[in-house]
């Protein structure tokens, strides 16, 4: 079992922010301290407008959803192990959702099969499908190897993908658009098992074709340079590599400290060892029964060193990295917008071709030729403006994406950090309580 808590929820104030005609935020590239400058270069401040940050509530004030995956299963044994989880969605005046709460098991493959179909459907148009949790070897390993279901580094990572899960299912339920999606919301209400999702193997057809397509996106990336003549996305991608370095050293730290705080736990359980054998041979009664109070202090405070390390891990390692894959997510999406952009340049080239071909035909007097030219030209004409056009939605609709990243972000953050220093607070209350029962033991010690 695992706790259904989830940093995604909760709802921030800010104020209000101008809109721009499209209706889309206007964008702040000034630092406080400078005054705006035409020939400036970007600067990484964004203006998000209130109703962007507060998407914790889903839809609308009236439309609540809320997912929690608190509990999971191993079924099978041996080879064909594999781990399903408790899904219970509690819903209120949300569209297709005709029930009040729903509770299906899923096993991970039905997650990667529906970020598969999310991120066909809605992906190449602009719109943000939230990075399934990874898959893992070494958790393949432990499935499939353990010999019962109870074992408990296999319960450490079923409750740390749960805890991914959940926040994967989130992220997709505080989208407006997704979260209204049949797939989802078959993947939510179903109490009947999904068809199993073959192509999310990674030697699956399926799996070969993503493969390719990621090193043909590499080559294209490396081949095509796309000259940014819009400064907003310019400023953007600014900002999102200068925030993937700070959140790659923010996760290191904590890393580092959970390290820190399992070291020391693991040091204070020895110590008490030790002291307990001290006490167990100590000729003074008063003081052996402060070495075995003191024995017991320390135990328990390695066991809150234990619990903190945990909470570092589930309110600050996970959450941290997920907006690491959010970062690299966002910079996939801002691809889809250079694909269309090389599409639009094609058109354009086919274009000229055409109508060079076209005037080739006119002055060589060849009127059939001609003619039929002259209707290849049109039909290039409206496939450039097509593809103008697709170019144009798209960049609306990733920038949309993106601020509504920015007040989700903000609001993930700051819930975690205030989830994070509670949980600190209350174990240094608890170390604190320990030492207090502990020193009146001092006091009692008669030194002969």
């Amino acid at each position: 079992m695992i706790s259904g808590d989830d940093v995604l929820s909760g709802s921030d104030e800010s104020t209000n922010f101008p809109k721009g005609p499209d209706n889309l935020t206007a964008v702040d590239l000034r630092l406080d301290d400078e005054l705006a400058d035409a020939g400036a270069p970007a600067k990484l401040a964004f203006s998000v407008a209130p109703e962007e940050a507060n998407l914790g509530r889903v839809l609308t004030e009236a439309s609540k959803i809320n997912i929690v995956i608190n509990q999971f299963e191993k079924k099978g044994e041996g080879i064909n192990a594999f781990i399903v989880y408790r899904i219970v969605t509690t819903t209120e005046n949300v569209l297709g959702y005709a029930n009040r709460e729903y509770e299906v098991w899923r096993r991970f493959s039905d997650f990667l099969g529906l970020h598969e179909k999310l991120m066909e459907k809605y992906f190449q148009k602009g719109i943000l499908v939230a990075a399934a949790p990874e898959k893992s070897l070494a958790a393949f390993t432990k499935t499939k190897m353990n010999s019962g279901p109870d074992e408990q580094t296999n319960k450490e990572f079923a409750e740390r993908r749960a805890r991914a899960l959940q926040r994967f299912c989130m992220r997709i339920a505080r989208h407006p658009k997704l979260v209204s999606d049949c797939d989802f919301r078959d993947f939510l209400t179903l109490a009947a098992p999904l068809p199993k999702a073959n192509s999310t193997a990674a030697l699956s057809g399926a799996g070969v074709k993503r493969m390719f397509k990621s090193v043909g996106d590499v080559f294209s990336k490396m081949a095509y340079h796309m000259d940014e003549n819009d400064r907003w996305f310019e400023s953007a991608q600014t900002q999102m590599d200068d925030l993937e370095q700070m959140l790659n050293r923010l996760l290191r730290a904590v890393e580092t400290i959970a390290s820190y705080r399992r070291e020391l736990a693991v040091s204070s359980e020895s110590f008490s060892k030790a002291l307990s054998m001290l006490a167990s041979c100590e000729e003074n009664t008063a003081l052996a029964r402060a070495l075995s109070h003191l024995t017991e202090a320390y135990e328990n405070v390695a066991q809150q060193y234990v619990i903190q390390a945990d909470r570092d891990t589930a309110l600050l390692t996970e959450v941290i990295h997920e907006q690491l894959q959010i970062i690299v997510t966002l910079k996939e999406l801002f691809f889809e917008r250079v694909k269309v952009w090389q599409n639009w340049q094609a058109a354009q080239q086919n274009l000229s071709k055409k109508k060079e071909l076209k005037a080739r035909y006119e002055l060589a007097g060849r009127a059939d030729r001609a003619n039929q030219a002259k209707e290849e030209v049109t039909n290039a004409e409206r496939q450039v403006d097509e593809v103008e056009r697709e170019f144009a939605e798209v960049s609306k609709v990733i920038r949309g994406e993106y601020e509504r990243h920015l007040g989700e972000r903000r609001v993930d953050l700051h819930n975690m950090f205030v989830q994070y220093l509670e949980g600190l607070l209350d174990t240094q209350k608890k170390v604190l309580q320990h030492w207090e029962r502990f020193a009146p033991e001092t006091r009692a010690i008669v030194i002969a």
